[in-house]
């Protein structure tokens, strides 16, 4: 199962060379150059910020992640995945967290360093955590939140069956940016995932 394949501390195929495993404390370097990245803290509420801030909100979710695991109980901590080159470099990060007083529902996200954009990575990632959602975890619904103005991670989210479900005008940077929220829920995924297996069905031939 692709969830077990984590949680034992192996890696899973993503796309073409790179792979996904749990997050680790020693990518917090790797983490904060990341968040320190112009280009990629344009699109994140709660960066750039000094790195003792990252060090003080990750730690305590690599501790939450470490107790649910060890406890058999995963679906209650949050999942943070690391992608990988096939160098087993640090290439972005997603994660599943569990949404406080809403049983069933999570929150999905990722962030990647830019020599890591436009090859899919995201997508791709994003596709797996959903899979793990809703397959393995349970999950009544999953949402996620973007800046309105974030053309790409927007696209993503799209491409892996999240629909809009509001937005918040003037959320962000002092009034001057938008929050745009997506969701699926259970019924959505599974019924899209009946529609892509009749669509396999079709168009794969026949046995004689």
């Amino acid at each position: 199962m692709t969830l077990n394949t984590l949680l034992n501390g192996n890696r899973l195929p993503l796309s073409g060379q790179y792979t996904l495993d749990l997050l680790q404390p020693s990518d917090m370097p790797a983490i904060c150059t990341m968040l320190a990245d112009e280009q990629v803290h344009r699109h994140l509420f709660f960066a750039p910020a000094p790195e003792q801030v990252f060090y003080d909100y990750f730690n305590p979710q690599f501790d939450a992640m470490s107790r649910a695991i060890a406890q058999g109980t995963p679906a209650k901590g949050p999942l943070m995945l690391a992608l990988r080159d096939g160098q087993g470099k640090f290439a972005g990060m997603a994660a599943l967290v569990p949404v406080e007083g809403e049983a069933g529902v999570y929150d999905i996200g990722y962030q990647l360093p830019v020599a890591s954009w436009g090859q899919g990575l995201a997508t791709a990632a994003c596709r797996v955590l959903t899979q793990i959602a809703f397959d393995q975890l349970g999950a009544e619904r999953v949402r996620a939140d973007t800046y309105d103005s974030n053309q790409g991670s927007k696209r993503v989210l799209e491409k892996c069956g999240y629909g809009r479900t509001h937005k918040i005008y003037g959320h962000f940077e002092q009034g001057q940016i938008d929050q745009c929220w997506f969701a699926m829920t259970a019924a959505q995924y599974q019924r899209s995932a009946r529609v892509a297996g009749d669509e396999m069905a079709r168009r794969t031939p026949a046995a004689a």
